[in-house]
């Protein structure tokens, strides 16, 4: 309680003024001096009385409070003439290592200290921050800014380590579908009629079947030499030499559905329809959007481009990852069912 000397009556301890006669009470215990002005806030004050800073029970504004740079001294309040002595300025000083915060409104700049050896120094001179933060880097802490880069920092290793825990599941999931342990959900219907024991491994739309044809081009020019006839007429003799070269293109043949079961690999298009015997397969090429696949009794190697159109999902520890049918997942998928076949 705080006890009127205008007319004795007894008042909170938050009270400004007392509660019987209105007259301003004066609280002489349990106070909090505001550094900024010195004047005398009750306890429980959130912002001086007298000039409106903010005030904290733990902050840098409390009387003899740990020092942000050394974190042993004390800050003790001072004011000094400004430049050119105009005016003044206000500032605490640490006991021990020097440290000066220059009064900043509501905020404290670190402008000097006497012994440059202090971390806090090194990180800190020259800011102006708050008087929570100062008082969170007493404590061991750190400004909000310093915060924001830690939190940063925090995210994108986050973010690295998501992407390489995906790389990993990927790749072990890659390792499982040639080795047959490991197998693509899907519950699309099957578009072809399945034979005994014949189970849908994968089924992916828009793929192109493409083969090599030979194209040949002839390259021919005139030779021989040039007389002069008359001015601007000129005869040449000679005759023509052509020559006719041969190399092979990837044309496209058709574009429809390509099927992967235990047992086969199956092209529906509109033109043409493939049938593979998984054990007929000698080669399998992988490439970025599809395979080029060699087999017996085919001379010509078939390419079947546009898996990476396709995507599936796996689930593991948590986490799920989605990634494209590219060449490397196609050909795992087949050397898998080709293995449990031998």
């Amino acid at each position: 309680m705080v006890i009127c000397s205008n007319c004795g009556t007894e008042n909170p301890i938050n009270a400004k003024f007392c509660e019987e006669c209105g007259a301003k009470l004066d609280i002489v215990d349990n106070i909090i001096i505001c550094q900024h002005c010195g004047h005398n806030n009750p306890v429980d004050a959130k912002y001086c009385l007298d000039c409106g800073v903010q005030l904290s029970s733990d902050s840098i504004n409390n009387d003899k409070p740990d020092c942000p740079v050394c974190k042993t001294g004390s800050l003790n309040s001072s004011v000094h003439k400004g430049a050119l002595g105009l005016g003044t300025k206000k500032i605490l000083i640490c006991d021990n290592c020097g440290a000066e915060f220059e009064v900043k409104g509501d905020k404290y700049k670190l402008n000097h200290i006497s012994n440059t050896k202090y971390e806090n120094w090194r990180k800190y001179h020259g800011q102006t921050l708050t008087v929570d933060e100062w008082a969170r880097i007493a404590g061991g802490g750190v400004s909000d800014a310093e915060q924001r880069k830690i939190d940063e920092i925090k995210r994108q290793n986050e973010i690295k380590e998501a992407e390489i825990a995906k790389k990993r599941d990927i790749n072990e999931f890659i390792n499982g579908l040639q080795k047959g342990s490991a197998k693509i959900n899907t519950n699309e219907q099957s578009p072809i009629i399945l034979k005994r024991n014949e189970l849908t491994s994968l089924i992916m739309h828009n793929i192109t079947l493409r083969e090599p044809r030979a194209v040949r081009q002839t390259v021919g020019g005139y030779g021989g030499p040039t007389f002069r006839v008359a001015k601007g007429v000129n005869f040449r003799l000679g005759g023509i030499a052509a020559q006719s070269e041969s190399h092979e293109e990837l044309r496209n043949i058709d574009r429809g559905t390509l099927v992967l079961t235990n047992k086969r690999l199956i092209f529906i298009g509109s033109k043409r329809t493939t049938n593979i015997d998984l054990t007929k397969i000698i080669a399998i090429e992988p490439y970025k959007d599809g395979i080029g696949s060699q087999r017996e009794n085919k001379q010509k190697t078939e390419y079947f481009t546009g898996s990476d159109n396709t995507t599936i999902t796996i689930n593991k520890n948590g986490r799920r990852t989605t990634f494209p049918v590219n060449g490397v997942v196609l050909k795992a998928a087949i050397m898998g069912n080709i293995a449990k076949i031998t």
